[in-house]
């Protein structure tokens, strides 16, 4: 499979897709598929679409808020040179309904030319996306269904995994 990598074609297709997408994730629910072999699947899909440069998109850094912990927060200040305190004042908002904090603004101030300036201190969430690396994908599939608009990469696993799973 072709992987698609121009973000606005991506969001038109996931958009157009969006019906089917919801239905895969209820039909992969109720599958008896062993969650080993979706995770199997998921991790080798990843590997083919992490070919994907995402510095050419970096939607993740201009749409997803992460949600920093303390740790996060202490890294961040620090690799910034500032006080905590100081980072949380110019940055941060307390995160809605969660424990821990977010960037107050969007695209996430911590980016520039699609780069993130603080790569090697970045928070946990951002470590982690689009998580698909991790076990149990199919109890997180709701996510993955959101994220094929925003992430290259999520679009290319999930159109794999329906095209592997899915005998329409």
């Amino acid at each position: 499979m072709k992987l698609e990598t121009d973000l606005t074609r991506i969001q038109r297709l996931a958009e157009e897709r969006e019906r089917a997408n919801w239905a895969f994730r209820s039909f992969l629910k109720a599958s008896d598929f062993p969650a080993a072999r979706i995770d199997r699947a998921v991790r080798e899909a990843f590997r083919a679409a992490a070919q994907i440069d995402c510095t050419r998109c970096a939607n993740c850094c201009k749409v997803v808020g992460p949600v920093l912990g303390p740790a996060d927060v202490k890294r961040l200040a620090a690799a910034q040179g500032i006080p905590v305190q100081k980072f949380r004042t110019r940055y941060l908002e307390p995160a809605d309904g969660e424990r821990g904090e977010r960037f107050r603004a969007k695209p996430c101030p911590l980016l520039k030319d699609n780069r993130c300036t603080v790569y090697e201190h970045r928070p946990r969430d951002c470590r982690s996306f689009p998580h698909l690396h991790k076990k149990g994908f199919v109890f997180r599939l709701a996510q993955a269904v959101l994220n094929c608009s925003l992430c290259p990469i999520v679009f290319q696993v999930y159109e794999e995994l329906k095209a592997e799973f899915w005998k329409r």
